[in-house]
């Protein structure tokens, strides 16, 4: 909830600035955050994902406008958080990184397989005037953060039934480039966003080949 609050609150801020800014800026920057959900696609059985695995995107880029129509094409910078909710801790096993199921005997809350990547995006953007959007892309990003979470009981031999937060950051083998194509469209600031992702979460060999696919909304103020 505390970061739905954030969110809500930064595209409110964004959309009250983007009032001061002149049609010619708004033409030419774009800011936007999309909000979705990963279906995670070739995982392991003991990872047992849940039905929704949120994350986001924030994103800025700068509209080059071709022949003065309405194409443009629209490199930018952004950041993205890419959540998988599941039941499972991850193992390093000979030189490779697996994911262990929690066993059914312990109380947990929730863990979870995080990743954060800077990201690169190329769009080529369709606006009419109307303000009737669609916008095709490809997004190259760059490994910022891996880390997993467990909320639940102590499972170690000596304290069983002791609540503990176990977080394990810089998991092994994750690659450290990702890349996929992106699809947005849309009416003025709200949009529907997809991403597919063409790379595996890890290198070759070193872990599951697993990959996300996003689906959700995007917000675009200007």
């Amino acid at each position: 909830m505390k970061k739905i609050l954030i969110i809500v609150f930064v595209l409110t801020a964004f959309n009250t600035f983007s009032q001061e800014l002149s049609e010619e800026t708004k033409r030419k920057f774009s800011f936007g955050v999309d909000i979705f959900t990963d279906i995670w696609q070739d995982l392991p059985e003991s990872i047992d994902p849940a039905t929704i695995n949120q994350g986001v995107n924030i994103t800025g880029s700068y509209n080059y406008i071709l022949n003065n129509g309405n194409f443009s094409l629209s490199p930018g910078i952004g950041l993205s958080y890419h959540n998988l909710n599941n039941k499972s801790l991850t193992m390093t096993v000979d030189d490779s990184t697996v994911f262990y199921k929690v066993p059914d005997s312990i109380n947990f809350r929730r863990t979870k397989f995080t990743l954060g990547y800077f990201d690169i995006p190329l769009e080529l953007r369709y606006k009419s005037k109307s303000d009737v959007r669609f916008a095709f892309g490809f997004k190259f990003g760059i490994l910022m953060t891996s880390f997993t979470k467990y909320k639940g009981d102590d499972f170690s031999p000596n304290d069983i039934n002791k609540l503990v937060i176990y977080k394990k950051t810089r998991i092994p083998n994750v690659a450290r480039f990702r890349y996929g194509l992106s699809l947005r469209f849309g009416y003025k600031w709200l949009n529907v966003w997809g991403y597919y992702q063409l790379s595996d979460v890890f290198e070759k060999g070193k872990g599951p080949e697993m990959y996300p696919v996003s689906v959700g909304i995007s917000l675009m103020p200007y």
